[in-house]
């Protein structure tokens, strides 16, 4: 009676172990999924608000086009316009496919290489960006005048403040990928907790 006693009681005590053992990793794929949504919204709360900006320039570009006097610079209005409403699309895709990472449903095999998709994804589309909004400030000046009435020749120092502008945008956009990609190695770390 005492082996039998034992067996029931051994086999209680393995159940509360695996048991216990299934709630810790539960716990620990919840902990990571919260820390990579959380590290990943070091991306996205830039993203929301740089739509924001960008959607408030498109409806102030739209309310003024009418002081757009010529053909070209109606063109390169509306071009701009259009640009203010892309770029946000495309940063928004790109965070919205990091988001959408679906952790811990399949292998930890397949969330990485899913994480390393989305990765590099992201990484061109914010390239892209880049690329788009240095041109859209290119265009923007001259426009920008035009609704002022100036021609950007007639603006003091234009010449001076043009270049020193685009370089200011190239090493902000240098500091803001290198900021997007530290927080995606980051999160990369977080997901390769899911193996220990």
């Amino acid at each position: 009676m005492e082996l039998e006693e034992m067996r029931a009681e051994w086999n209680k005590l393995s159940k509360k172990v695996e048991k216990q053992e299934k709630l810790t990793e539960e716990v620990i794929e919840k902990l990571v999924k919260y820390k990579y949504r959380t590290g990943l919204k070091r991306i996205s709360i830039p993203e929301y608000v740089g739509t924001l900006i960008c959607y408030v320039a498109a409806a102030w570009l739209i309310i003024n086009f009418g002081k757009l006097e010529g053909g070209i610079y109606q063109f390169f209005g509306a071009v701009i316009i259009l640009l203010l409403f892309t770029l946000p699309v495309i940063s928004l895709k790109s965070v919205q496919g990091m988001n959408r990472l679906r952790i811990a449903t399949g292998t930890y095999t397949e969330t990485i290489r899913d994480f390393a998709k989305q990765k590099i994804r992201f990484q061109k589309l914010q390239k892209i960006n880049v690329s788009l909004a240095l041109g859209l400030f290119v265009i923007s000046l001259p426009v920008l005048a035009n609704i002022q009435g100036k021609d950007v020749n007639a603006i003091p120092n234009f010449w001076v403040f043009f270049p020193m502008s685009i370089l200011l945008i190239l090493m902000f956009s240098w500091w803001v990928l290198s900021n997007y990609n530290n927080a995606l190695r980051e999160a990369e770390e977080m997901l390769k907790e899911l193996d220990h």
